[in-house]
């Protein structure tokens, strides 16, 4: 996976427009719409996003017109994108959604993303169940993961916040998140998670 990443970023990552328009509430389908030329996130651009869904066990498929994305500009120097959609599976069940985009730094403003963080809200699960995100990112060099989770046995663990920084920042990088439900008594669901990029670490 980490070799396709690099593959990818290399082949796929074009010039930024000049000018995109700022990104909007809206469903996932609408920013896949938007294909190359994408939008602006604050001081970044954000663009050719896909996405992948399955299911099994009788559970039904998330599309992308269900997927809502909301851009989060605050606080200064961080944006982010949320995500969110029913995500729910009951026992015997499994769920997931691939969604991937890349993030080129804005011409007209010379930063670069120096820390990414992901974020996991409503996470539920039963016994034997789990809720995952995991996070993959791709710059032309080098790629990192982060991982959000509700994983439950007897017990529960979860992690709903992880975060990584880019050494040396990047004015580029794909980003691939894979988020997956499981449950083998009861139920599991997920509200959304939250992908953030930093581009001055002192000013959160």
């Amino acid at each position: 996976m980490k070799k396709l990443l690099l593959i990818a970023v290399s082949i796929v990552l074009p010039g930024v427009p000049a000018l995109a328009a700022p990104c909007a509430p809206g469903t996932l389908a609408a920013y896949i719409a938007m294909g190359s030329a994408g939008c602006s996130l604050g001081n970044l651009h954000v663009a050719g996003f896909t996405y992948k869904a399955k299911a099994g066990g009788g559970a039904g498929e998330i599309t992308a017109d269900q997927i809502n994305v909301t851009p989060l500009l605050a606080p200064t120097g961080t944006f982010g994108l949320q995500f969110s959609a029913p995500w729910s599976v009951q026992a015997g069940q499994s769920q997931g959604s691939n969604i991937s985009y890349r993030v080129l730094t804005a011409s007209t403003a010379p930063v670069q993303v120096q820390q990414v963080r992901l974020d996991g809200d409503g996470f539920k699960a039963g016994l034997f169940g789990s809720v995952v995100v995991n996070e993959s990112l791709a710059t032309p060099t080098v790629t990192q993961a982060l991982q959000v989770y509700l994983k439950c046995t007897e017990v529960c663990r979860s992690q709903t916040s992880a975060e990584r920084d880019l050494t040396p920042p990047v004015s580029m990088l794909i980003v691939l998140d894979q988020a997956t439900l499981r449950s083998k008594l009861g139920a599991a669901s997920m509200s959304s998670f939250t992908d953030w990029l930093v581009t001055c670490i002192p000013c959160v």
